[in-house]
C-alpha cells in the first residue's frame, strides 16, 4: 500500500481513508506477514505529518516497512521508523519476511526536490548485491515504477537512471517489482519480471491515455495489493495446478482489494 497523503491537503479525509485500509488489513482472514508502504506516506514531508502518520499506523497490528516517495522527507521518515535497517547513504533497506525465505528489497527512488524518480550508481550496485544475496523469492519495492505507463502528464516527471535500473533488473531478475506514485493499479513486465503499481488510499490519478489528457484525480475505490508467494504451484482461475518437476520457482499472485466508492474525475493543478 502507499500514497497515503496525511498532510496539508485533504488532511482529515486522507487520514480517514488510511484508517479504513488499516481496518481492512487487520481483518484479513489470512493476515499478511508484512505491510509494505511504497512511498508518499505523507503529503508535505513535514514533522507534524509524520507524527500523525506514526499515530495512525499504530492502529495496524501487522509489521509495517515504509519507503520514501517524492512527497516524503527521507530523513524524517527514517527518524519516524527507526526500527528499519536503513542503508547508510539512502533510505533503502532489505530484509527477510519473518518465517519465510522471501526477501523484500526497498529501493529509495527519490531525489530532493524532484517529483520524478532517481537512482544513482551507488543505489544500483546496492540493489544488485542484495538481489544476488537473496536465497528465496525476491520482491523489489520502490516508489517510482521503473517503466512508462502511458499516462503522459505523470510520465513527464521522468526517472533519472531508469534505463540503468532496467538493466540491473534484467541482469539480476527478482521475482516481482512493486511500486506506487501513480495512485492506480497498473501491471506490466520489466524483462522477465512481473511489475505492478498499487492503488492508493487517497484520490487516484484519472485513467486517461489520450495525448490531450490533463492532470486530474478521481475518487476511485481505495485499497491495496495482496502478494501471495506460492512455492511449486500456480493459481489459475481458482484452480491450483501442481508444477513440481516442471518449474520449482516461486510464483507471486497479486490480488487488488477495493474497499470504497468512485466519483467523477476532478482536474488538478501540478
Amino acid at each position: 500500500m502507499g500514497d497515503h497523503g496525511p498532510g496539508q491537503a485533504y488532511w482529515d479525509e486522507n487520514a480517514r481513508r488510511l484508517r479504513t485500509a488499516l481496518r481492512s488489513l487487520n481483518s484479513e482472514s489470512e493476515p499478511p506477514a508484512v505491510v509494505i508502504g511504497t512511498g508518499d506516506l505523507v503529503e508535505c514531508g513535514k514533522q507534524p505529518a509524520y507524527d500523525r502518520l506514526v499515530e495512525i499506523m499504530g492502529e495496524l497490528v501487522l509489521p509495517f516497512w515504509p519507503l520514501p516517495g517524492n512527497h516524503d522527507s527521507p530523513e524524517l521518515l527514517r527518524s519516524a521508523f527507526p526500527h528499519m535497517p536503513w542503508a547508510d547513504n539512502h533510505a533503502s533497506w532489505a530484509q527477510v519476511v519473518p518465517g519465510t525465505d522471501v526477501t523484500v528489497i526497498g529501493l529509495d527512488s527519490t531525489a530532493p526536490g524532484q517529483p520524478g524518480g532517481h537512482v544513482d550508481l551507488e543505489r544500483l550496485d546496492w540493489l544488485a548485491d542484495n538481489i544476488e544475496a537473496a536465497e528465496g523469492a525476491t520482491i523489489v519495492a520502490m516508489h517510482h515504477p521503473p517503466f512508462l505507463t502511458g499516462i503522459d502528464w505523470m510520465d513527464a516527471a521522468g526517472f533519472k537512471g531508469m534505463e540503468q535500473l532496467q538493466e540491473v533488473l534484467l541482469a539480476h531478475p527478482p521475482t516481482r517489482v512493486i511500486a506506487g506514485h501513480y495512485h492506480r493499479s497498473i501491471v506490466t513486465r520489466v524483462g522477465s519480471c512481473p511489475a505492478s503499481v498499487g492503488i492508493s488510499t487517497t484520490l487516484h490519478v484519472n485513467l486517461d491515455l489520450s495525448n490531450a489528457a490533463v492532470p486530474a484525480v478521481i475518487n476511485d475505490p481505495i485499497g491495496y495489493e495482496l502478494h501471495c508467494v506460492v512455492q511449486n504451484s500456480v493459481v489459475q482461475n481458482s484452480v491450483v495446478q501442481n508444477t513440481v518437476g516442471r518449474n520449482s520457482a516461486p510464483q507471486v499472485i497479486t490480488h487488488t482489494r477495493y474497499i470504497d466508492r468512485a466519483s467523477a474525475p476532478q482536474p488538478i493543478q501540478i
